[in-house]
């Protein structure tokens, strides 16, 4: 008992501090998720960790768990882009385009300067054979990009959203 209980403890300040360093986007998806649970038992209200648990829960192929904890946020704050724009891309993969479309639509009302709503919006226009469409979002995209690096990351969106 008392190693799991230090085991426990260890486990703890291990994920608050990398939580407090931000360093969760270089650990392996399967312990941020876990971390992102421990912030989440902590604080359930907390949007910020849950549509990063989301997300990933989406790069683990895990749909219906993200679209849970994406209709979470999306109950209690309708107009949270973050969440709009996470559940479109869970629809496009769980190939539920019409209802995509919807959740994309609003994001890009709430922010139409997003480069990655428009990447979103193309690889959702893709998928439903609209290439016309789907070229003008990724132009769209594109054209917001502000420097070299934004450009790079259209390219790696892509890939990540369209398998």
């Amino acid at each position: 008992m008392t190693r799991l209980s230090l085991t426990l403890i260890l486990v703890l300040i291990w994920a608050g501090g990398a939580w407090a360093h931000m360093e969760t986007d270089d650990l392996p998806d399967s312990v941020a998720i876990m971390q992102y649970r421990l912030l989440l038992y902590m604080n359930p209200d907390d949007t910020g960790p849950r549509n990063s648990l989301a997300m990933a829960l989406y790069r683990t192929n895990e749909l219906d768990e993200a679209e849970k904890e994406l209709r979470h946020i999306l109950e209690r704050d309708p107009s949270n882009f973050d969440a709009l724009d996470g559940l479109g891309i869970v629809l496009i993969r769980m190939e539920k385009h019409q209802e995509a479309m919807q959740y994309l639509d609003k994001a890009v009302k709430i922010n139409e300067q997003d480069v990655m709503v428009h990447v979103h919006l193309s690889v959702l226009y893709e998928k439903m054979m609209l290439p016309e469409k789907a070229g003008m979002e990724l132009n769209k995209a594109r054209s917001l990009a502000s420097d070299p690096v934004q450009l790079e990351k259209i390219d790696e969106e892509l890939k990540l959203v369209s398998d």
